[in-house]
């Protein structure tokens, strides 16, 4: 919704409530389209029956004869998620005020920052009145299981990072020679972290007795990386192991292993459900783009049949531009970074795969950052190409069609080689 259409959405008959979210107690006050407080503040206990605070919104809505109600809050962690729930339960609609608009309209009023639950409350109601709210993103049942997927799918990748660090840090403390030789990824470091092999006892080993044990689950092991594992532990600077070095890593493998094993799982159920999505399917067929991909966008930016243009997901992605220009001067234009931190990331991925990937996309890269009058650095460029992905994505999701990548060359302006 564009602002204008957000206040005519606010009517004399429209009343507006707005609530403070805490953890537990939560406070609510009233104000109509002018911003004029119309009843008292209510604190209610989110814990516990909210029809409390929905008896209060009827009895508010009877007594200033109002046939219509908003109620607004702060997306306060996962705590307004219940409430949510509710009131759309009740058949109410529901809007979200930007923290960062609250944060910045605190002693706009009463030229006090001071900040208590009631205050927030009112201010959340007055900024409704004008027009300031969001919409909160509407998920049906197969977009609702891909974000919540996709969480879980985040959470994992973390969780490898971590155990991925804590093998390294193992490594250099007690093996610094084993990742001259293997990727902890390999299969061929698998024998040496589940029979807990250290230096000091394959400096002992004779190679033939090294070599069996590297071998036995991997006809294919490399000789060569063998000997040179040998080679390396001869002179080992590890330091001495205590009675727990070993429990550790073989500990941390196994985890690291289940972890990749579980997200596997979880990859191959992502696919399946956004496999049901149709523009999904002809977005996979671009160059660079995978599952995975698309996946990240519509998990955090919901069905993009919802949207009308480009430029609203890149806003909700911080990806939009600013500038600061006042009379004579102009300022440079630098990304807002004022959004969904998660949806930027994933979209700043793509557009170094497609960079990668994507002769389309490689061309315009190499025109963006050497052809131009005024070339673009590599950064910004990263930036234009998110832009033109986005609008083609678009294009995509409203006509249906698939991407035809040599129509693009053919209609641009710029000269493919």
């Amino acid at each position: 919704m564009r602002v204008n259409e957000k206040i005519e959405r606010i009517t004399q008959n429209t009343l507006i409530c707005g609530i403070d979210i805490g953890k537990t107690r939560c406070c609510a006050r009233f104000c109509d389209y002018r911003g004029l407080e119309v009843y008292h503040k209510v604190w209610f206990d989110r814990t516990e029956d909210l029809d409390v605070i929905g008896c209060h919104i009827t009895a508010a809505m009877h007594l200033e004869n109002k046939t219509d109600v908003i109620i607004a809050f702060e997306p306060t962690g996962h705590y307004w998620l219940n409430i949510d729930k509710y009131f759309k339960d009740c058949g109410q609609e529901t809007v979200l005020m930007p923290t960062y608009t609250v944060k910045q309209s605190k002693g706009q009023y009463d030229q006090d920052p001071t900040k208590s639950d009631p205050k927030d409350a009112i201010l959340i109601a007055r900024l409704t009145s004008e027009g300031k709210y969001v919409k909160p993103i509407e998920r049906n049942e197969l977009y609702q299981d891909i974000y919540s997927g996709y969480q879980i799918y985040n959470d994992i990748q973390k969780e490898i990072n971590r155990v991925k660090n804590k093998i390294h840090v193992w490594n250099d403390k007690y093996f610094p020679e084993v990742e001259k030789v293997y990727d902890i990824t390999s299969v061929g470091i698998k024998p040496i972290y589940e029979k807990e092999l250290l230096p000091n006892e394959i400096k002992d080993m004779t190679l033939e007795a090294l070599t069996e044990i590297m071998t036995k689950e991997n006809s294919y092991a490399n000789k060569k990386s063998i000997m040179k594992l040998k080679e390396l532990c001869e002179k080992s600077n590890g330091i001495n192991s205590d009675a727990f070095t070993k429990k550790e890593i073989k500990r941390l493998y196994e985890r690291f292993q289940a972890l990749l094993k579980e997200l596997e799982e979880y990859e191959k159920e992502l696919i399946e459900l956004a496999s049901r999505i149709d523009y999904v399917e002809k977005a996979v067929e671009i160059s660079g783009i995978g599952y995975i991909s698309m996946i990240g966008i519509i998990a955090e930016a919901g069905d993009l049949n919802n949207y009308e243009h480009a430029k609203q997901v890149l806003k909700m992605s911080g990806l939009s531009l600013k500038e600061n220009s006042s009379g004579q001067k102009k300022g440079k234009k630098h990304i807002s970074k004022r959004g969904r931190a998660k949806l930027r990331r994933n979209l700043k991925q793509i557009g170094i795969t497609l960079v990668k990937n994507n002769n389309f996309f490689l061309q315009l890269h190499n025109y963006y950052t050497t052809q131009r009058e005024h070339p673009l650095s590599k950064l910004i460029s990263i930036n234009a190409i998110i832009r033109k992905f986005m609008y083609i994505l678009m294009a995509i999701v409203k006509s249906g069609k698939s991407f035809d990548e040599e129509k693009a060359i053919r209609e641009s302006c710029i000269s493919f080689s």
